[in-house]
């Protein structure tokens, strides 16, 4: 009986002195890179399983037994996706790659090791972004006011502002919609504008990936265009109208003398 004890005591305390190792803090990764979940255990044993899953709902992610990768029941979200480097397992390596990473890729992944020392597990949260494209601008002109406005694409929802020319925030006169899309907020902002000349910076800022585009928009308006313009047209119309009267009385001329 002693020896049943001594031997479930020495076995209890190698499974307690085996650790799995993970990041503390959330790891990011940007839209369609490949992700690494780091993974480390004590090497140097033997009967090594590793397994990787998803925390909410214990979907298998890839597993590895037996001396080789057991796939069969994987989810099939991550089919042809995932790939643990099998060389560094001597070297107490367990982490798993996740090529075309989106945005339901993202959350906890349980990091779960056993060898002959012992088992253990850990928690791996991945965070995802994506970085917003370049804004495409567009200016529409109206009788009585003019609305200048950017369109892009990225995740999560920026951190949007417009300024004005000497740096005063115009954010009270500003229009935001956006919605999600395979992954992606698409992002329209407008400034609406009273006066016909004015000059304004767009910023938009996201956080997760240290990102920050500023966009100026100047236009300027000469007031004296439409006298101009209108001198322009009547000019125009005057000589098409003597060319008009001199055709005419050239036929009329010419019928006469036949």
């Amino acid at each position: 009986m002693l020896c049943r004890c001594l031997l479930f005591w020495i076995l209890l305390r190698r499974a307690d002195s085996f650790s799995v190792t993970v990041p503390s803090s959330p790891v990011l990764v940007v839209r369609g890179a490949t992700a690494l979940l780091p993974c480390e255990f004590e090497p140097n044993a033997n009967a090594l399983v590793i397994t990787w899953q998803r925390e909410e709902d214990a979907r298998v992610v890839h597993s590895f037994y037996y001396e080789r990768d057991q796939l069969e029941r994987q989810s099939s979200d991550y089919f042809n996706r995932t790939k643990l480097n099998h060389k560094e397992f001597a070297k107490g390596n367990a982490s798993l790659s996740i090529a075309s990473f989106g945005l339901k890729d993202a959350g906890k992944y349980l990091c779960i090791v056993s060898n002959s020392k012992g088992s253990d597990r850990g928690v791996v949260h991945l965070v995802y972004a994506a970085f917003y494209s370049e804004p495409r601008l567009s200016i529409l002109l109206k009788s009585t006011d003019v609305t200048v406005q950017y369109e892009t694409e990225g995740y999560p929802r920026p951190e949007v502002m417009w300024l004005g020319s000497g740096g005063q925030n115009l954010t009270d006169h500003l229009e935001v919609s956006s919605a999600s899309d395979g992954g992606l907020f698409y992002l329209k902002s407008s400034y609406i504008a009273q006066s016909p000349a004015f000059n304004v910076t767009f910023t938009l800022k996201n956080p997760a990936v240290h990102q920050k585009l500023q966009r100026h928009v100047n236009v300027s308006y000469d007031g004296n265009m439409s006298s101009r313009t209108s001198v322009v047209v009547l000019s125009v119309l005057c000589f098409f109208l003597l060319c008009s009267t001199g055709l005419l009385l050239w036929l009329y001329c010419r019928d006469r003398r036949k």
